[in-house]
């Protein structure tokens, strides 16, 4: 598993066919379909102000297997999913290396390594740091690659804080650089047995990672396993999978109230029942680059749809769903499918037992191909070109019988109005034995 510098498909698009599908041409899209409940409307439960990171004593990580890591866990470690049918042949797949046109790496430096499974790894850069973040620990680096924090345990981060945020190091994080603002944000969740549960989030006060962090305790329904985050002008958004209570949840928190220090921003809350629509998981969007998107309260989740999964689908598609957020009179919010996409014909249901489906040289066992549980994965990238708006992710697949690829998608002008522009499933192993996957 390679770090990645928060370009989870885009490498992909170059190495790719870039051409709409002729099946596309005849798919119709359906009209809007299902809508969240509003579950609330609050403040954070918790806040304050950290030392700087850099006179914080680090917590060191502990070296995590698969037992240790899930052992607090109130999930299932071992999905049951198994496919419905026979493998679905894969209508979309690239089964050959495209021309290298990529430019050169700039930068290219170790990270650290890890034995957690799920390792969960993230990273993004900044204009002079990258922080990288796994299960369950971060690091901060300048861009030469000297580190200048840790590695350390993510809890670390919430010391002096109280509570479950500093009492638990309990993984599933994410960092993102909030380019438009000059600040870090890191989190984790808290998997505590109850009853309460929360998104555990540090914001740093500037643009340097190793200063001080606005750090918050955010309430959730249940909870909140798997958290994605995306910023947006508007709102930091969270979506996760509390799937313990049968639901997909879907979170915007007030992003200038964050930025400015407030001790209690609101966090809307709406939740979709895990079904066809919402799969095991939605992502939001999170913009790249300075052209903000035409509204700054407005943004996207996808979702992904297999009719060989577990979840009811009647066709291969990608879900659009549109939230509206309202910080002032919060039942004005909205969260509902905008619009369905079918997409060619593709299989997520991979041919293994539990976590141990990529078969890895010996004497290592097989990894997690992460497939199975019908989502695109980490991240929705979202970018206004001015003429267009895109959206680009992807999902790991099983591209043939028992081999693993990637397919991925660029969505345009997201809302009712959207189109698949392109796609396809990065599998060169169909002719060089290589599975690809998580991309």
């Amino acid at each position: 598993m390679f770090q990645s510098l928060r370009l989870p498909a885009a490498a992909l698009l170059t190495a790719a066919l870039s051409s709409t599908p002729l099946w596309a041409a005849d798919a119709a899209k359906s009209e809007p379909v299902a809508s969240g409940t509003f579950r609330f409307a609050a403040p954070a439960v918790q806040f304050d102000v950290s030392p700087p990171l850099r006179n914080i004593p680090i917590k060191a990580p502990p070296d995590l297997n698969f037992g240790d890591f899930f052992g607090t866990l109130m999930v299932d470690p071992d999905p049951p999913f198994k496919r419905m049918g026979p493998q679905t042949p894969d209508a979309a797949v690239q089964g050959f290396l495209g021309p290298v046109t990529v430019p050169p790496t700039i930068q290219n430096f170790n990270v650290g390594t890890g034995t957690a499974n799920p390792p969960d790894p993230n990273g993004d850069v900044g204009p002079n740091h990258y922080v990288r973040m796994a299960n369950a620990s971060f690091q901060i680096f300048n861009k030469t690659g000297t580190s200048l924090f840790g590695p350390a345990n993510i809890n670390t981060l919430f010391t002096g804080f109280g509570g479950d945020c500093e009492t638990e190091n309990a993984g599933d994080p994410i960092v993102l650089y909030d380019q438009l603002a000059d600040r870090w944000l890191l989190t984790q969740f808290s998997n505590s047995t109850g009853p309460g549960f929360f998104n555990c989030v540090a914001l740093s006060t500037s643009g340097d990672p190793t200063g001080t962090y606005f750090r918050w305790a955010f309430p959730t329904g249940t909870f909140p396993d798997y958290p994605k985050y995306g910023i947006w002008p508007g709102a930091y958004m969270i979506s996760t999978r509390e799937v313990n209570a049968g639901l997909i949840g879907a979170y915007a928190i007030d992003r200038a109230e964050m930025i400015a220090g407030n001790p209690s921003p609101v966090v809307i809350s709406f939740t979709v029942p895990v079904n066809e629509f919402s799969g095991d998981g939605l992502l939001p969007t999170d913009l790249d680059g300075d052209t903000l998107p035409p509204d700054p309260n407005t943004a996207w989740y996808i979702g992904a749809m297999d009719d060989g999964g577990a979840y009811g689908a009647t066709q291969d598609a990608l879900t659009i769903w549109e939230f509206s957020w309202d910080f002032v009179t919060p039942t004005n919010s909205s969260f509902e499918v905008a619009t369905v996409l079918p997409i060619a014909p593709y299989d997520t249901i991979f041919p293994c037992d539990g976590r141990s489906c990529i078969p890895q040289p010996a004497p290592l066992g097989a990894v997690d191909i992460l497939s199975y549980r019908q989502r695109p994965i980490n991240r929705a990238a979202y970018r206004n070109f001015g003429s267009y708006q895109s959206i680009v992710t992807n999902q790991s697949v099983e591209a043939a019988e028992a081999l693993g690829g990637t397919r991925w998608w660029e969505i345009r002008d997201p809302g009712a109005d959207a189109v698949l522009y392109q796609d396809s499933t990065f599998a060169p192993g169909v002719t060089d034995g290589i599975h690809r996957w998580m991309g």
